[in-house]
């Protein structure tokens, strides 16, 4: 009984790793590009650079996948495009993305900076969406602007709670005017006078009725 059930375990062992080898094998998770990706990467395995442009990256990716073109295959790539060392050269950039979609890889890319890099982030996130990527998006700037605030997480900023408005102040409705209340003074479109709406008379104010405007909360 024993035997047998050793038998079958096997048998479940083999099965796995001949339909998924990332099963056998663990996934792999790849960190390519500058220094987003240095700063991300840590001592995962890959090739970055600090100061890598577009064009670096794609050699980056085209040289690991020359001696292997499976390297890739079923494994996490996420690539720091070099976006923000070069960003005119979104030509290698698209390179890049073409050639981790041909390798069967599931590709992350990160973006640039927010607030600096939002036009070429909105272009990395419509390249990726072409190419099958999960753009990251563009994260949150620490004092120079460029580089992420902190690498102890990737924050876009997209949860940063808006602050809750205060309650309106409402305005009390004016009474009926009577005869024990004070006229009070007002100001139609620039032009000062008395009473409102088609009440409203334009005349110039003398010295006191200027204070008593005034101390009515008037401007």
């Amino acid at each position: 009984m024993k035997s047998k059930l050793m038998k079958t375990f096997g048998q479940f062992l083999l099965a796995s790793s001949t339909a998924s080898p990332s099963f056998a094998d663990h996934l792999v998770e790849y960190y390519y590009g500058d220094s987003i990706a240095v700063g991300y990467g840590g001592n995962s395995p890959g090739t970055r650079r600090v100061g890598a442009s577009p064009a670096e990256v794609y050699t980056q990716l085209q040289s690991d996948l020359k001696n292997n073109p499976d390297k890739f295959k079923g494994q996490s790539v996420n690539v720091s495009t070099g976006v923000s060392n070069n960003p005119s050269d979104f030509k290698s950039i698209e390179r890049q993305l073409a050639l981790l979609k041909k390798s069967g890889a599931n590709v992350t890319v990160l973006g640039a900076a927010k607030g600096r890099y939002d036009k070429e982030n909105e272009r990395l996130a419509s390249l990726s969406s072409s190419y099958g990527a999960n753009f990251k998006g563009g994260f949150v700037a620490g004092k120079d602007g460029v580089h992420p605030k902190s690498y102890s997480s990737y924050d876009t900023g997209s949860k940063d709670t808006l602050p809750i408005p205060s309650a309106p102040v409402s305005t009390p409705k004016p009474s009926a005017n009577t005869s024990s209340q004070p006229k009070v003074l007002s100001r139609l479109r620039g032009v000062t006078g008395s009473g409102a709406g088609a009440d409203f008379k334009p005349r110039s104010w003398t010295d006191t009725e200027t204070s008593r405007y005034k101390t009515y909360g008037g401007k």
